[in-house]
């Protein structure tokens, strides 16, 4: 029969709990992943403080199935009730992300409608356990590390809502890692390569196009730090862009760069070239923004619409990828052409540290990524320049100057 006491019961492979609720006498027996806890020694201590805590939130009018039996019958009962479903978690979850930007929102917007399909939108949050994640999650045919990490987020987020404080040990997420990412090589155009494109662009279409490349290619810029860029931004004396934003998702901006921090990039004569281009278009114009009807303009414009680009997609796929087609290059995305700016600089001798500034990236990611375009002078000469840069205006003469 087993014993009790303190409103524990002990079968011969499973622990019992025996409280009041309601005025209903309740067994209820622990469970480890869908399984009969056994009576050792540390599950009994275990058993006997979850029945005093039992007793302790009936009292304080705070007991839930959820937390104290998440795999019991009545907490899918419970569930069902008060509705307490994943979509509705999901939903709530996604209502308090507070003030995202655009894309982020719509990512996130994205996540939860994909964990709904998959798992159910009507599921009682009891039923989504650990197996039946571990599951979902490993056979599902994710397109990329990337992709699947970034859906975990979500799910990890939705879930948090609801395995807070002392039940945080209940949820399912625990144990469910992401994917390792292996980031991929830059992959930049070579200079051939980068002026048959210009070559092609500057043939085919409206000025205006080429000017946009020209610009891309020679400042390394990021393309939604590009379609943001104001006359404002440009200091002429200095030659000289600032850049303060970024135009991401369906035409909508923010404040700093992809790293939200302002940085000034140093401007080239084929950059200056491609502004000046420009200027025929859109210097004069101004735009209305945040109620100010005389706000100065985009620098690139749509030459069909007349409009500033709302992203890179027109460019991209009306523009480059025709280009690259007629000349038989290899296909790259257009935010290559920051990867070549970057590779075509260091393989030249420019000091990494200012490459570093110019993209707006730390010395320590540019080497990360770009290390192999560094130039390595053999040992010999590596070891001549050394001599020669430390001993230069040096008053010590080394040993054998002296004895001769």
């Amino acid at each position: 029969m087993g014993r009790t006491g303190s409103g524990v019961e002990v079968r011969d492979t499973s622990i019992r709990i025996k409280f009041v609720y309601k005025g209903e006498t309740v067994r209820e027996r622990l469970t480890i992943n869908g399984k009969a806890m056994p009576p050792t020694a540390a599950n009994l201590k275990f058993a006997h403080r979850q029945a005093a805590l039992i007793r302790t939130a009936i009292d304080n009018g705070t007991f839930t199935w959820e937390h104290f039996f998440p795999e019991s019958k009545r907490a899918l009962q419970a569930a069902q009730e008060n509705d307490d479903s994943l979509g509705t978690l999901a939903d709530t979850w996604l209502k308090a992300q507070g003030t995202l930007s655009a894309a982020t929102r719509d990512q996130y917007g994205t996540a939860v409608r994909f964990w709904k399909r998959v798992l159910g939108a009507t599921t009682p949050l009891p039923k989504i356990t650990h197996k039946v994640l571990a599951a979902k999650i490993g056979e599902y045919p994710w397109p990329s590390a990337k992709t699947h990490n970034n859906y975990l987020i979500a799910l990890r987020g939705i879930l948090a809502l609801e395995y807070r404080g002392a039940n945080a040990v209940n949820n399912p997420m625990i144990g469910i890692e992401n994917m390792t990412v292996v980031k991929k090589l830059p992959d930049p155009l070579t200079i051939e390569e980068r002026d048959r494109i210009l070559d092609d662009i500057q043939t085919h279409y409206d000025i205006r196009i080429y000017a946009y490349f020209l610009f891309m290619f020679f400042t390394g810029l990021r393309p939604e730090e590009v379609i943001a860029l104001r006359w404002s931004d440009i200091d002429w004396t200095h030659k000289v862009a600032r850049i303060q934003r970024v135009r991401t998702f369906k035409g909508s901006e923010r404040d700093g760069s992809k790293t939200h921090s302002v940085r000034d990039v140093d401007l080239v004569p084929q950059a200056v070239q491609a502004l000046n281009l420009m200027k025929a278009f859109t210097y004069l114009l101004t735009t209305e923004r945040d109620g100010d009807p005389d706000t100065s303009a985009d620098v690139f414009q749509n030459p069909n619409t007349r409009r500033p680009w709302h992203d890179e997609r027109s460019q991209r796929d009306h523009y480059w990828k025709p280009a690259l087609k007629r000349q038989g290059i290899r296909w790259r995305r257009p935010y290559n052409t920051r990867h070549t700016f970057a590779t075509t600089a260091l393989m030249t001798g420019v000091a990494p540290a200012y490459i570093a500034d110019q993209l707006g990236h730390s010395l320590k990611m540019l080497l990360d990524r770009y290390a192999r375009w560094i130039p390595v002078n053999d040992k010999g000469s590596a070891k001549a320049m050394l001599a020669a840069a430390l001993g230069a205006n040096s008053s010590h003469e080394s040993p054998a100057k002296r004895q001769s």
